[in-house]
């Protein structure tokens, strides 16, 4: 596949970093102030994928040689405003640098077509998670400063509203005519080499503020314990080229060299599904080729693991737009069904609602999660049985008057680690606690289809997370108890996954109107 599109996408982000300890471990936290200007519109994206066209180098220098860093993006989650915050951002995210007080620099990722991601994805409601972004040469050495530059242009989704507002970074921020940029003043310097490799940019999402069209982002700071457990690293698409491949299947390795400069590594196992782009049986990894890998960074290992192998088919794109997410209301008949967004990717811009609607057509190609051509019937029928962690890919040409995307293909895959994220607002009206249940009427949500009003039964267990308002944590009696007491008063707020009509909450707190 060659990657004939640019997007207009940009947005505004306040910035954190933290460095990680070891090989991806536990951060040493860094304090900072902010300062920076913004502006700017640019041009370009990969959404959920890292490819794009930018050389990147590393300029300047302290002391210490050079070797590999790793940029990663996280959501600390310790801040929480419902009036301001968004349950959902979309950026693009195009330069991460460090640097001293002498000019020395170290390029974490430098993609100026910008990196399209949807911040939800890096906070599951109750703990940080992880995306890999880059994983470039640098510079090793000592840094006073870290300098992100993004487009200006975002989409926000206040909470619980399906539907994307444009907004714009504040206007402190502009840097030049396309561009915005946040400079965080280290008070504390802080030193990359081989055993502190990995830089954390962190975004406390439900601290971000808006006047007007104008959004502030806020910093988070610190160091995250989360870092290595394994399941919080999600899933995500790399595009790039084979070098170093060796091994003996199904356990290879290689090294995954994208267009930007970053160079992953990357290993395979016997759960690892290898397949071409085209659907002709036979994919085999092999030097020189260009791939899509997409997997979870092991902070164990310091390398991504891969679920899925895709082999370009050198064959150039038809459509404008890729778009990820939990397929919903099939019908075969209209050859239709509704994909909650998880993954965007478009020259049309960001996407304007929480959903898209999918038509199919008569030339529309269908690839089981093995990559294997199937008919109609057949997808339809695995879209009908899909569950809710359920990840469908569909490339096509996007309709943003009638949020519709025509598809070229629709492509399944298993594990996504991205199809799972939904929460819900509202007043309590019948408490379970035998059950370990209670029904909420929805007052916002997001992540599943919904209307104001609707009745939501939200399912607790022995992993739920309780917390009164302000984030301190209530016992599950304690919980319950203030439940009860608040029916048609209190106001619920749970996040977790859908399941059998039902959200599974790993988080919920409670706020009592007192």
């Amino acid at each position: 596949m060659k990657r004939g599109f640019l997007i207009k996408v940009v947005i505004g982000l306040m910035i954190a970093f933290l460095l990680g300890c070891g090989g991806g471990g536990g951060g040493v936290a860094t304090t900072g102030t902010t300062s920076g200007t913004t502006s700017g519109t640019t041009s370009g994206t990969t959404s959920g994928t890292t490819s794009g066209t930018t050389s990147g180098t590393t300029s300047g220098s302290t002391s210490g040689g050079t070797g590999f860093a790793s940029a990663f993006l996280s959501d600390d989650g310790t801040s929480r405003n419902l009036s301001d915050g968004f349950s959902r951002v979309w950026t693009s995210v195009v330069k991460i640098e460090l640097k001293n007080s002498t000019d020395g620099s170290a390029v974490l990722f430098d993609n100026p077509l910008g990196e399209t991601v949807d911040l939800k994805v890096l906070n599951n409601g109750s703990v940080a998670q992880f995306v890999n972004l880059a994983r470039r040469s640098v510079a090793f050495g000592t840094y006073n400063s870290l300098e992100v530059t993004f487009g200006r242009d975002l989409m926000v989704f206040p909470f619980g509203s399906q539907n994307g507002e444009a907004a714009v970074y504040a206007s402190g921020f502009n840097s030049g005519t396309d561009f915005s940029k946040v400079t965080v003043n280290l008070t504390t310097p802080v030193t990359v080499n081989a055993t502190n490799p990995n830089v954390t940019v962190q975004f406390r999402l439900r601290g971000w503020t808006r006047t007007g069209n104008q959004v502030t982002p806020e910093i988070g700071l610190g160091t995250d314990s989360n870092f290595n457990s394994g399941t919080l690293h999600r899933e995500w698409e790399y595009e790039g080229t084979i070098s170093n491949l060796a091994g003996t299947a199904p356990n290879r390795t290689f090294t995954l060299t994208d267009a930007d400069g970053s160079q992953f590594s990357v290993a395979t196992s016997s759960t690892t599904k290898i397949f071409r782009e085209d659907g002709v049986a036979g994919g085999t990894l092999a030097n020189g080729i260009k791939v899509k890998a997409r997997g979870a960074f092991n902070p164990t290992t310091s390398t991504t693991v891969a679920a899925s192998i895709e082999i370009d088919d050198n064959v150039a794109d038809n459509h404008n737009t890729e778009v990820g997410g939990q397929p919903l209301s099939p019908d075969e008949v209209t050859g239709k069904f509704t994909l909650v967004i998880e993954e965007w990717e478009s020259e049309l811009g960001f996407p304007s609602q929480d959903a898209v609607e999918i038509q199919t057509t008569g030339t529309t190609k269908y690839q089981n999660a093995q990559g294997q051509i199937i008919d109609k019937a057949t997808a339809f029928q695995l879209l009908v049985g899909a569950g809710a962690d359920a990840f469908v890919k569909v490339k096509g040409n996007y309709d943003r008057a009638n949020n519709r995307v025509t598809a070229t293909e629709v492509e399944f895959e298993s594990d996504s680690g991205l199809g799972d994220d939904a929460f819900a607002i509202g007043t309590v009206k019948a408490v379970n606690r035998n059950a370990k249940e209670f029904t909420i009427t929805i007052q916002q949500a997001s992540g599943f289809q919904f209307t104001v009003g609707d009745d939501l039964v939200i399912k607790t267990d022995a992993n739920t997370d309780f917390a009164d308002i302000f984030g301190s944590p209530l016992s599950e009696t304690a919980y319950y108890n203030a439940l009860q007491s608040g029916i048609g008063v209190a106001s619920v707020f749970a996040e977790g996954e859908i399941e059998n009509g039902k959200l599974k909450a790993r988080y919920a707190d409670l706020d009592t109107g007192g």
